[in-house]
Parts: C-alpha cells; sequence; structure tokens
C-alpha cells in the first residue's frame, strides 16, 4: 500500500525572514522543522549582511515574532542558533512579540532565559 505523503500547509512554504528597517526584522509563518533549513540560510545572509553594514559601534537585531503561525521545538532550536551566531560577532539579538506557543515550548525546554523571553514581550 503506497502512502500519500500530505501537502505542506501555504504557511509552511512561506516562512520568511525579512529586513523591514535597519536592524528590525520580522519573522513570518511557521517556524517548523520542514522550515527550519530555509529560514536558517536566511538568517545566515541576514546576519552577514548586518556584520558588514555595521561600523566600530555595537550592534542591536530586533526580530519580531508576531507572524509566526506555527511553531516547534525546531523553531527554539533555530532562535538559539541566531542568537549564538549574532553573539559570536558582537550583535545583540533580541526577539519580540513572542506567541504563546513559542514561549510555551521554550519554557518547556528550560531555555527561556537563553531566549531573554520577558513576560512583558508575549501576552
Amino acid at each position: 500500500m503506497r502512502h500519500r505523503q500530505a501537502e505542506q500547509p501555504a504557511t509552511d512554504r512561506l516562512s520568511t525572514l525579512a529586513e523591514i528597517s535597519p536592524g528590525q526584522f520580522e519573522l513570518k509563518g511557521a517556524l517548523i522543522l520542514s522550515t527550519v533549513p530555509t529560514l536558517a540560510r536566511q538568517g545566515a545572509r541576514l546576519l552577514k549582511a548586518v556584520r558588514t553594514k555595521r561600523d566600530s559601534m555595537p550592534l542591536a537585531v530586533e526580530i519580531d515574532l508576531s507572524g509566526v503561525k506555527r511553531s516547534s521545538s525546531a523553531g527554539i532550536a533555530l532562535l538559539l542558533d541566531w542568537v549564538d551566531q549574532a553573539g559570536c560577532d558582537g550583535i545583540d539579538l533580541q526577539f519580540r512579540n513572542w506567541p504563546e506557543a513559542l514561549v510555551r515550548i521554550a519554557s518547556f525546554s528550560n531555555v527561556e532565559g537563553l531566549l531573554r523571553i520577558e513576560t512583558a514581550q508575549h501576552g
């Protein structure tokens, strides 16, 4: 018997990380295992672009998570990787507008401190 693979919802295929203004990014779509590789590449490119633009002053980058519609522990792993990459380059990376699902996963994984999740940043 052949098993048909379920088609990915459109939000999974359209997950994006985009710069909306200097140092301000927004993440939209699903933050799940199937979208993490593409988002990881987008994040690496954007952080590299930020590194090349900066001058001698420390740089702060903010990513708005309000457009995240689905999430999983793979998404948390991606966010932790971005924090690590940014930290290695002296970039202060912060996330805002945390969806409740991501907050729950981070809390369950005991990494909310590493991601600097604060009560004021989510509902």
